[in-house]
């Protein structure tokens, strides 16, 4: 499916993978519909702006308004366009109501702008769900596109399993050309404001973590993960899931490698024995007590202790011609994106 004249939907612009993806289509001759919640919000989208204006994109990008728990907008939203991107997700670990804030919205906000795009007749869907629907079960095996997750320790890892498997049912039942991309821990440039995955980064860099717990992360960059949707909308050949990491690494590990592409950076360099995984929970809860953020929960303790970050993104490779970057660039401008984010911090 050439970009040629193509004018496609993407849903969450203004987010990390967002952002990435529209520049990215734009760059390839796409006419780009960006939906955010509020346009008028230029905290949320001059940087949007901004870029598409220095590529000399600025007539092919149109930034509208656009909420996922609104069924009734999405249907003039898509009339007449080629293709759905449908990016826009609840990204968060941690919530006092998780079936509201986290569950329900990402449920909800699949499907509404999917039940659009089938009654207007868009041509094809790309969604963006998660390495976290694959899971992390067996462990020691490689996952590949037939895993799914079965181990719901984290209101999260739930909300993109559901919301994966019924956007495939609906994609079955009205008949919806639907791929899907499954991105690991997501890095790389192009955030206005941090995700949980950014703010790993800016924690390592910083000296946050003390000590490295026995978990680990598949780190694949915004840039690569962008391409990889482009890609799966263009290819006629490319269905159902592809999986997105460029490495597989635990946290110690991740850590070395930052440290490689920055001497600065105060990573940890012991493992955490796991009691002491334990009692830094029970600490980090009496400092939500008095306010602090909190960044611990039991959930996320417990899905420590489930499985390995090991992913077989052999069928991207084949099928999309896909290619991550080498992991120290994406560590190189993720650093540099914390730091323009946090006033050069």
């Amino acid at each position: 499916m050439a970009a040629a004249g193509k004018s496609v939907v993407v849903t969450g612009a203004n987010g990390h993978l967002g952002c990435a993806l529209v520049l990215d289509l734009l760059n390839h001759g796409y006419q780009v519909t960006a939906t955010v919640r509020d346009p008028s919000d230029l905290r949320k989208t001059a940087h949007l702006r901004d870029a598409a204006e220095g590529m000399g994109a600025a007539e092919r990008l149109d930034i509208v308004a656009g909420d996922l728990m609104d069924a009734d907008c999405w249907g003039d939203i898509l009339a007449g366009k080629d293709g759905l991107f449908q990016v826009a997700a609840v990204y968060s670990t941690m919530s006092k109501n998780p079936q509201e804030d986290i569950i329900d919205p990402s449920i909800v906000g699949t499907l509404n702008p999917l039940r659009a795009a089938a009654e207007q007749g868009v041509g094809r869907v790309v969604y963006t769900s998660s390495i976290a629907a694959v899971g992390g079960m067996p462990e020691g095996r490689a996952k590949t596109e037939s895993d799914w997750n079965e181990n719901f320790s984290l209101p999260y890892t739930y909300a993109k399993t559901e919301s994966e498997k019924r956007a495939w049912a609906l994609a079955e039942e009205c008949g919806l050309d639907l791929r899907v991309c499954n991105p690991g821990m997501i890095w790389g440039p192009h955030f206005s404001r941090h995700t949980p995955s950014t703010e790993i980064m800016s924690n390592l860099i910083r000296g946050k973590y003390p000590m490295a717990a026995k978990i680990g992360f598949a780190i694949v960059d915004s840039r690569d993960v962008a391409s990889a949707h482009r890609l799966a909308y263009e290819i006629e050949s490319a269905e159902g899931r592809f999986l997105l990491s460029a490495i597989d690494l635990q946290f110690i590990d991740m850590g070395k490698r930052v440290k490689a592409v920055e001497p600065k950076a105060k990573v940890p360099k012991i493992r955490a024995p796991w009691p002491l995984v334990q009692v830094n929970l029970l600490f980090d809860w009496a400092m939500g007590l008095f306010g602090r953020k909190r960044t611990m929960s039991r959930a996320i303790v417990k899905s420590m202790r489930r499985g390995t970050s090991i992913y077989d993104c052999s069928k991207s490779h084949k099928v999309l011609g896909w290619k991550p970057r080498p992991l120290e660039e994406t560590i190189r401008d993720t650093i540099d994106a914390c730091r323009q984010l946090e006033g050069g911090a």
